[in-house]
This record gives C-alpha cells, structure tokens and sequence, in this order.
C-alpha cells in the first residue's frame, strides 16, 4: 500500500518530523541566515567541532566525532574497543549490528559477533556469563573483547531493554574488564521511555553511538562519543572506510539546532500517546495489543480489516492531517514523536478514529 505524500500535520509513521526536501532546505536556508557558519574541511574545524564538543558534553564523554552513518559508527567503536587479540563481541540476535549492516563487522572489521538474547529483547547477566564461561575455557581461548547493548531495539518495533538486565550486564562487564558499547541510535526516546536520563544511560557505556537522522532533522548522520583515546585517530579511519566527506557542516548546523532541548521535547512527546490510546481503544474501532517494554511504538489492532480496508484508513487519516505508517497485516504501529505535541490528544484521537470507519 502506497498513500501519496501531502502535508500533515501528526505524522505516526517515523521517529521524526520526516522533513521534505523543500523543508529541509529550507529550515538549512533560515539557520545559516540566523548565524556565522563556519564550515569544516573533511569534518575538521568550524561547526563540526563545535557541535561534536556540544555531543561530548552531554555524553558526559571526553570526545565525540561526527559519522556519514550508524554502521561505520559501530563497527568502529567495536573495533577500537576490541583491540587487536580479545576480537569476540556479544550483541543481541536482534541488533541492527548483526542483521542490518552486511556482516560489515566480521568482514571489514575481522570481528566475530556473538549473538544472545534471553529476555525479550535483550539479554541476561546470566546469559553473558555462561558465553565468557564458555568462551574462555574452550580447547583455544577466544575471550569477549566487547559487548554491545541497543536499546530500544529498532527490529522489535523499539522495544526496550530491560534497565536491570542492563545494570547487571554492565557490571558484569566491569568486573570482568569487558569494553561496553551502547548501540544508543534512538538514546534520547529511550530517556524519555524509562526516566533514566540520556547521561546515565552513557555514563554505564565505554562508548556511544547516536543517530541524527532518526529524529534530528537531517538526512543522514550519526556521532560516536567515548574516551578520547578511543575517539583519537578516528578521523583516519572514517576516511579509510570510505566516510571521508569533504564537509559535514549541514548536519551539524541542523542537528545542533534539534538538540538543544531534544530531552524535553521527547519526554513532552510520549506523555501525549496515554490518552490517544485509550480513546482508540474505547471508540471500539480498534483495540491496542498488549506489547511488553515499549517505547515509542504502539500497535493498533483493526480486527479483521483488509488491504484494501487499511489503505483506505490510511487515505482518510492522511486526508485529516495524519500520517500513519504502512500497516503490518492487520496492524498499524504507530510512532510517537514530537509532531503529536502540535495538537491536542483528543483532536488526534478523533481524527485517528474518524479514519478508522473506513
């Protein structure tokens, strides 16, 4: 099902606002105009340093550099903390490091990735010490040099980690003198998901990854912060992979721009869904499953519909200035995100149900 793109004004069916092109440039056009912008050479010097210092701070890291992708922002990070001999990481089964980015870890990188995943979509202490038990005491020795967390994981509809198996894993890591990783892409709906602040879910991590496409306005771009002995030298190895863009100043002024008051923004953002959800539920026209951990994703259930039936939701909601995402079977999952803070609940709600008669 394909619904024609228009203007709306809620839209249900990404992590952000999903500027167009015309917006894009345009809000780019106004920020240049408000402010001196200098630009970088090859991600050096202007802006870019400036806005990286900006991610380091609120990090609480001592380093951060801009990244053309999440994928290159993992692999070298894993890389880095892996060091030349302990080259095992765990990572969750469901992790967009194992299934999302081409082997680009074992084949680029000569890492070999350890897959667990015991509780939903993360994994246990318990689960990580059997594999180091395993690991180390096998005819040849290949110990876990790194492990890696996602949290929320984008391939379960954002579904959460649990926070204590995050503790426990992390301080089983510690203990056992284990780089930790978060795979941190969407940190910031995390944060407002749980109440655990974007700075304590880094504060547990050896490094960090963060998207900026995903809900910070800009069409590509992720940030790696960590130890500056970890982030040092990097700018080499973005290059060598083939990241070496000549400027990356538009992604910084953009995102820059997001950031400030991005915490707030997503904690405003999923106090709205409650009562949305609720009156969906009690208009009868759908009802919303029962989905463990979640965090800014729902599902909404129309009981018995169609293609055709769901296609026509989608063309009445998108027709009263809502964009709902394309539907899986029966369902729609859809997201919250800043654009629902632009009306109120009961407006939503009623135009979510008014396109559910269909």
């Amino acid at each position: 099902m394909t619904v024609t793109d228009t203007q709306f004004t809620v839209n249900l069916a990404s992590d952000g606002e999903a500027l167009s092109p015309v917006a894009y440039a345009e809000l780019l056009a106004r920020l240049v105009r408000e402010r001196e912008v200098r630009a970088d050479n090859f991600g050096a010097g202007g802006i870019v340093t400036e806005f990286e210092a900006r991610v380091a701070a609120l990090l609480g890291k001592e380093r951060a550099i801009l990244m053309p992708t999440g994928t290159l922002a993992n692999m070298l990070a894993l890389d880095r903390l892996a060091g030349s001999i302990r080259r095992r990481v765990i990572v969750q089964r469901d992790s967009h490091i194992l299934n999302d980015t081409g082997d680009s870890c074992e084949r680029v990188m000569g890492l070999k990735l350890i897959a667990l995943q015991d509780n939903e979509a993360g994994f246990t202490a318990a689960a990580v010490a059997a594999e180091l038990e395993r690991t180390t005491t096998a005819r040849v020795a290949a110990p876990v040099g790194a492990i890696s967390i996602e949290t929320p994981v984008r391939r379960r509809h954002a579904q959460l980690v649990a926070e204590p198996d995050i503790d426990a894993v992390v301080a089983l890591g510690r203990r056992e003198g284990i780089a930790l990783h978060l795979d941190g892409a969407r940190v910031f709906i995390a944060a407002a998901a749980t109440g655990r602040s974007v700075r304590r879910y880094a504060d547990l991590f050896d490094t960090v990854y963060v998207s900026l496409y995903k809900y910070m306005n800009v069409p590509f771009g992720a940030v790696l912060a960590g130890p500056a002995a970890v982030i040092e030298g990097l700018q080499h190895d973005r290059r060598r992979h083939g990241g070496g863009l000549n400027q990356f100043w538009p992604i910084a002024l953009v995102a820059g721009h997001v950031l400030d008051g991005l915490e707030q923004s997503w904690t405003s953002a999923l106090a709205r869904p409650p009562p949305v959800l609720d009156c969906i539920a009690a208009s009868g026209r759908a009802r919303i499953a029962p989905f463990p951990h979640p965090s800014n994703i729902y599902p909404v259930v129309v009981t018995g519909a169609d293609p055709a039936r769901m296609a026509r939701i989608a063309a009445g909601a998108l027709a009263r200035g809502v964009k709902l995402p394309e539907p899986e079977g029966d369902t729609f999952w859809i997201r919250a995100n800043a654009t629902w803070t632009r009306i109120e609940p009961d407006d939503l709600a009623y135009r979510i149900i008014a396109a559910l008669d269909a």
